[in-house]
C-alpha cells in the first residue's frame, strides 16, 4: 500500500523520490491526495476482510474530501484527482496506472439492476464532469473531454468529447 501512495505521490508533484515526510507533507495540504490516502487504505481493509473498517474510512473520504471511491474498485498507481469534490468511482470498477481524473466525474452503473462497472485503461484523463457508465471498456492513452457521457467502449489512443460521447481524433 505505501508503494502505491508514493507513485500516486511521485505522478501528483512530479518528485523523483518520495519520502515519509513528502508523504505526510502531500496528506496535509492537497485533498486529492488525501482522498488517494484515503481510498488505499480503505482499499486495503477491503481486501483484508475487515469491510466495515473499509466502508467507515470511506464515509470519511467522502465528508472530508467529498470523493467517493467505493473501497473493492481496484486502481493502479499513479492516481492523481487534483480537485477530488464530486468524484464517484463505484463499487467494483477497475483504473489503470497513471490515470487522472478531475471533479465531478462518476464511474458508476448504466441500469438499475445490472452491477457492472466500467474499465479504464492505462494513462487515461477523464475531464471535469464527465460520467462514464455501465460494463464499458476505456483503452489505453484515452481523452475524454470536459462533460462528456460515455456509454459504449473507447479504443486505444483517442480523445472522446460529447453527449454521447464521440472519437474526434486519434492521437500518434
Amino acid at each position: 500500500m505505501l508503494n502505491l501512495i508514493k507513485e500516486d505521490i511521485r505522478k501528483f508533484t512530479g518528485l523523483k523520490v518520495v519520502r515519509f515526510i513528502d508523504i505526510i507533507k502531500c496528506y496535509v495540504h492537497y485533498k486529492g491526495i488525501q482522498a488517494v490516502v484515503l481510498y488505499r487504505l480503505s482499499n486495503w481493509f477491503y481486501n483484508k476482510g475487515y469491510k466495515i473498517i473499509a466502508d467507515l474510512i470511506r464515509n470519511y473520504n467522502i465528508r472530508i474530501t467529498g470523493c467517493d471511491i467505493g473501497p473493492s474498485s481496484i486502481i493502479g498507481k499513479g492516481l492523481v484527482l487534483p480537485h477530488p469534490n464530486g468524484i464517484v468511482i463505484g463499487e467494483n470498477s477497475i483504473i489503470g496506472e497513471d490515470v487522472t481524473i478531475l471533479h465531478q466525474v462518476t464511474l458508476g452503473l448504466k441500469d438499475k439492476g445490472v452491477i457492472l462497472h466500467p474499465k479504464i485503461g492505462n494513462n487515461v484523463f477523464l475531464g471535469a464532469g464527465a460520467k462514464i457508465l455501465g460494463d464499458i471498456k476505456i483503452g489505453n492513452n484515452v481523452d475524454i473531454g470536459a462533460n462528456a457521457v460515455v456509454l459504449k467502449d473507447l479504443p486505444d489512443n483517442c480523445v472522446a468529447v460529447s453527449i454521447p460521447a464521440k472519437v474526434v481524433k486519434f492521437k500518434k
